[in-house]
């Protein structure tokens, strides 16, 4: 169907362009409920817990100590900078356990 006059090119623009929104919402919505946990509250992890990223001294995600010191909180995924595990310098969640033995070491806050 050829667009020759100005008029069927803009009904067919506007097409498009409401078509472009309604599928970017959509997207934005999946996404939204695809999302790991309650962002707001963080993913928690027990602070007993040996060979799992987020209560080892080399994880590098944002995480906090629970007032009672039972749990550690993290916020997002971090980087590991354990020059000796097997996931040195890749993104791991906080709950993430490590396979290799011997090279976790307990976060100096707990």
């Amino acid at each position: 169907m050829p667009l020759d006059t100005r008029r069927s090119f803009l009904a067919a623009s506007g097409k498009l362009l409401i078509g472009t929104i309604a599928l970017g919402s959509l997207s934005a919505r999946a996404a939204e409920e695809h999302q790991h946990g309650d962002a707001g509250n963080g993913l928690t992890v027990a602070a007993s817990a040996e060979n799992v990223c987020g209560t080892c001294e080399f994880w590098g995600g944002m995480r906090q100590v629970s007032e009672d010191k039972q749990a550690v909180i993290a916020q997002s995924m971090g980087w590991c900078n354990n020059p000796d595990s097997p996931n040195h310098r890749k993104l791991t969640p906080a709950d993430h356990e490590m396979q290799k033995t011997g090279v976790w070491k307990r976060w100096s806050l707990l």
